[in-house]
This record gives structure tokens, sequence and C-alpha cells, in this order.
């Protein structure tokens, strides 16, 4: 079985989720970006989450 993980944006641990790069986005926040809208309050939050994820990439850490 595999070792729990935390997601990057909630930071809750998950067995599961989707997994880029080295960095899991757990089931609930994996929906809430594919439900996101640019007029939800949240947007802001979610858009410097990924953009602190796309940084890492392109660091390759």
């Amino acid at each position: 079985m595999d070792d729990k993980v935390s997601c990057s944006f909630c930071g809750q641990l998950t067995y599961r989720g989707l997994r880029i790069h080295g960095e899991v986005i757990c089931f609930a926040c994996e929906q809430r970006l594919a439900r996101l809208n640019v007029a939800d309050a949240d947007y802001p939050q979610w858009l410097d989450g990924l953009r602190t994820l796309w940084h890492k990439w392109l660091k390759g850490t």
C-alpha cells in the first residue's frame, strides 16, 4: 500500500490523488479545480497555488 502524502493545495493526507511531477492533488481539490470559475471568490487563491506548483516544476524540484 502507498504511504499517505499531503495534498499540495489543502495539505490533507491522502493515499491517492492526482500526481504531477512529484506533487499530489487530492480528489476534493481536483474536483474543485475542475469546477473553478474566474468569477469565484476563491479563484485567486487557487491560481496562486497553481503558480507555486508551476514555479517548482520549472526549477525542477
